[in-house]
């Protein structure tokens, strides 16, 4: 039996109404040079296997986790309108992503939001015009009501880091009824019970409960969570530049936000701190803390994606296209590649077994036992097919059998 048909009835299981993922990933890698088709038009195909993949979740909700990266290109001078980003050799594209997450079991569905700024402006699968270059929060912003716009079948959480802790944007998205995890900072001021403190010495006098197990830095942490309802009244601090004056913002005062604290910590074995998160969110008290800790740490997904195109064969910042818009249009069919392996990792159904051991076994890479196949040893296999594939479309076995022999 051939590679191709040991997959097949697996890409067949997970194919969609009209098209394959497969088929689609090969469909964008023809349009990847095609000025003609906008960024908007190219990303449409992982917003419908996006609605697809999420349908399938047995969750109300759905995460979207936000993040940023850097991409590296302080070696490519050919590359136009490099952004330099802080010290003179951080030069290249900033990436935005934006990435559907099942609520559920915490495994990705699909980039719905991809933009990469150069010092021209921001690229944005959301627009299909160049955008200016905005603060990271207020970009973000404009993109989450988008991404509320794509109707994508669930009520989205959207998760974000500590950069996420600015009160005036989360007075704007709670002003609009969007629903959000940020990870708080400790030293901002917050009231609790009738006094005004910093988070971190509230999170400090809180009692905790252990509530499981996570894998962190490599080894076992126990997460211990508490729970404790706080009162955000600071002013707003802007970043934005006033237009005429050259200035920043004045500080802007807004209405108290009441939001929930959830407070995890990690712990080693011995009952050591790790790590601790400060979570503030607007989700409402029907999901409970435990819960709402364990979806914030399924915020690694996104840190795992961009691992996945830096490295896993895709390589990114090794890309010699030469303008943003030429990389972002790659990065859409490196994604949509993801999006194959992500739909194959999920799978409990013999066939998508069957293909996730052939594509491992296609990389080369070693699995530990017990543990599913990686999304890296997915795509790298995967990479392996697509070039397989071609090849038998323009050789036939003889011909490749009679090459092997003559090397």
């Amino acid at each position: 039996m051939t590679p191709a048909a040991s997959l097949a009835p697996a890409i067949k299981d997970i194919a969609s109404a009209q098209k394959t993922t497969f088929a689609t990933t090969q469909a964008v890698w023809r349009f990847l040079n095609n000025d003609r088709i906008s960024f908007s038009q190219l990303n449409q195909p992982m917003i419908e296997l996006a609605r697809q993949g999420i349908a399938q979740s047995s969750h109300a909700y759905a995460l979207v986790v936000h993040d940023w990266s850097r991409l590296q290109f302080a070696s490519h001078p050919h590359k136009a309108q490099r952004l330099q980003m802080t010290h003179a050799r951080d030069i290249g594209y900033e990436l935005q992503t934006s990435l559907l997450v099942d609520a559920a079991s915490g495994l990705p569905i699909a980039p719905v939001a991809q933009s990469l700024t150069d010092n021209t402006g921001c690229h944005s699968t959301l627009d299909e015009n160049r955008l200016p270059q905005e603060t990271h929060l207020d970009a973000l912003t404009a993109s989450i009501n988008q991404i509320e716009a794509l109707e994508l079948g669930k009520t989205l959480i959207h998760v974000i880091d500590r950069e996420g802790d600015s009160v005036g944007h989360l007075r704007q998205l709670s002003a609009q009824g969007f629903r959000w995890l940020i990870r708080g900072k400790e030293g901002h001021r917050v009231e609790y019970q009738g006094e005004t403190q910093k988070l971190g010495q509230v999170a400090e006098n809180l009692s905790f409960h252990v509530t499981g197990q996570v894998d962190y830095k490599g080894r076992k942490a126990g997460l211990a969570v508490s729970e404790a309802g706080i009162t955000i009244t600071r002013a707003a601090k802007p970043k934005r530049i006033h237009e005429e004056t050259g200035k920043r913002l004045k500080v802007q005062s807004g209405p108290p936000l009441p939001v929930r604290l959830i407070v995890v910590r990690l712990m080693d074995e011995e009952g050591q701190r790790l790590g601790q998160w400060t979570l503030l969110t607007n989700v409402g008290e029907e999901m409970g803390p435990d819960e709402v800790a364990q979806w914030y740490y399924w915020r690694w997904n996104i840190e795992s994606f961009f691992k996945l195109i830096k490295g896993a064969g895709h390589d990114v910042e090794s890309w010699l296209q030469r303008s943003a818009g030429a990389v972002l249009r790659r990065l859409l069919m490196a994604s949509m590649a993801c999006v194959l392996a992500w739909r194959l990792q999920r799978g409990n159904d013999e066939e998508n077994i069957r293909a996730r051991r052939l594509l491992c076994r296609l990389s080369g890479r070693q699995q530990k036992r017990g543990r599913r196949e990686s999304a890296p040893a997915i795509l790298a296999g995967l990479s392996l097919l697509l070039n397989t594939l071609q090849l038998l479309s323009e050789y036939s076995a003889e011909e490749l059998t009679r090459l092997a022999a003559s090397v």
